[in-house]
């Protein structure tokens, strides 16, 4: 690819873009998303404003998962009492394979540092029989690369 960013994870942006493929392999964690944003700050993009780009590929390496669980949730009546509360969950093994396997419509909400943990956090939306599951994997890493081919155009707002 045309671009790269090494252990910059900072001038890249992937909320609300959309997950393409999420592969963990041994120790290496492959994250391809459509809709990435690379900040201005980013040694890559000249026109010092937050960019879009088509496709980015995020390449983590010596990747260790800390847990990967289907979120909880709170469902709250007009007046705001709570009527029903599910708790996270962490996931099978079978279920974390089917997490795993994106389709057409997953969306990240959040790519996180969590300082206090030491770990960084992937939130996702992913559909699942007419359900909206939210998945979120914890994990730390040793190094990273982000690649992409051109940027598509300014994030404006």
């Amino acid at each position: 690819m045309r671009f790269r960013t090494v252990n910059s994870l900072k001038t890249i942006k992937l909320d609300e873009a959309r997950l393409v493929s999420l592969k963990i392999n041994g120790d290496q964690m492959v994250v391809q998303a459509e809709g990435a944003v690379i900040r201005a700050d980013d040694p890559n993009n000249t026109r010092f404003e937050d960019m879009y780009c088509v496709l980015l590929e995020l390449v983590l390496y010596h990747v260790q998962v800390k847990s990967f669980c289907l979120q909880g949730y709170k469902y709250y009546d007009a007046d705001g009492r709570l009527l029903e509360q599910v708790p996270s969950r962490p996931l099978s093994e079978q279920e974390r394979q089917k997490a795993l396997d994106v389709g057409e419509d997953v969306w990240i909400f959040r790519l996180e540092e969590d300082p206090e943990k030491d770990v960084y956090r992937l939130i996702y939306d992913m559909e699942d029989d007419g359900q909206i599951n939210t998945y979120e994997l914890e994990f730390t890493f040793d190094g990273s690369k982000a690649s992409w081919e051109r940027f598509s155009g300014p994030v404006e707002g």
